[in-house]
C-alpha cells in the first residue's frame, strides 16, 4: 500500500469513484463517503495490532504525561520519550502499512492537546502539563481524539497523492484549491473519527480496536438523508 505521497490510488472501481469525486468537484459529503467506501485495504491496516498499540499507550500518556512534562527540561523530550516509548510497543506486534500514519497521528495529537492555541516551543514545561491536563479529557476521549487524527491522516494521505491529476492541464483546480480540498476532507474524516466511544482499559481496547474502526468507516461512508 505504501505511504508515499507520490503514489495515485490503485486502479479499482471504488478508488477510481473517488478520484471522479475529486476532479468533479462533489460536495463534500460525497467525497467523504467515497473516501470511506474506496479504503478497504486501509480500514484493515488501520485496525491492525500495531496501529492499536498507540492507542493502547494513550492510556499511560493520560494518567502519566503532565508529570513528564513539569519534570522534563523542554516540554518536547517529554514528547519525544513518549512518542519513542509508543513506536517500540508498536514495532514488536505485526506491522502495518498504515504505521507511519498512525505515529504521525500520534503526535499530532500530543502536539496539539499540549501545545493548545501557542507553539510548544514557546511554551515552559508547566504551562505545557498545565494545557495537557486540562485539555486531555477522559482517558476515553483522548483515544477518540487519536481515532480522529488517524482517519484525518488516512484522508490527507489519499488525497494528497492524486495531486497531480487535479492540478494538471486546463481542466485543474489548481494547486491553492487542491490544498484546500485536502484540508476539508482531512477535517471531514477526523470530524468521523471523533465520534468513537473506544474503551478505556487495555485489554479490551486491543481487543475492540479493528471493530472500532471499522464502525468508523461505515459512519464515513453514510451520506446525509438529503443526498440519497
Amino acid at each position: 500500500m505504501g505511504t508515499s505521497a507520490s503514489f495515485r490510488a490503485p486502479n479499482t472501481p471504488r478508488w477510481q469513484a473517488f478520484v471522479i469525486a475529486l476532479q468533479s468537484g462533489q460536495p463534500l459529503e460525497r467525497l467523504q463517503s467515497e473516501l470511506f467506501n474506496a479504503g478497504t485495504d486501509w480500514e484493515r491496516e488501520l485496525g491492525g495490532p500495531a496501529v492499536a498499540a498507540y492507542a493502547v499507550a494513550l492510556l499511560d500518556v493520560h494518567a502519566r504525561l503532565a508529570d513528564r512534562l513539569r519534570a522534563a527540561e523542554r516540554p518536547e523530550q517529554a514528547l519525544q520519550a513518549t512518542i519513542a516509548e509508543a513506536r517500540a510497543a508498536s514495532e514488536a506486534l505485526p506491522g502495518s502499512a498504515a504505521g507511519a500514519l498512525a505515529e504521525r497521528a500520534f503526535l499530532s495529537l500530543l502536539t496539539r492537546v499540549t501545545s493548545g492555541s501557542q507553539a510548544l516551543a514557546d511554551a515552559a514545561p508547566a504551562q505545557a502539563a498545565e494545557q495537557f491536563a486540562s485539555a486531555r479529557g477522559t482517558p476515553s476521549e483522548l483515544i477518540a481524539g487519536y481515532v480522529g487524527e488517524l482517519l484525518g491522516q488516512y484522508a490527507r494521505h489519499v488525497t494528497a497523492r492524486e495531486a497531480g491529476r487535479l492540478t494538471e492541464g486546463e481542466a485543474g483546480i489548481g494547486v491553492a484549491a487542491t490544498r484546500r480540498l485536502t484540508r476539508s476532507l482531512a477535517g471531514a474524516a477526523e470530524q468521523v473519527g471523533r465520534e468513537a466511544r473506544p474503551a478505556a482499559d487495555a485489554a479490551a481496547l486491543r481487543q475492540s480496536w479493528q471493530p472500532l474502526i471499522t464502525e468508523a468507516f461505515s459512519r464515513g461512508r453514510r451520506l446525509p438523508e438529503h443526498g440519497r
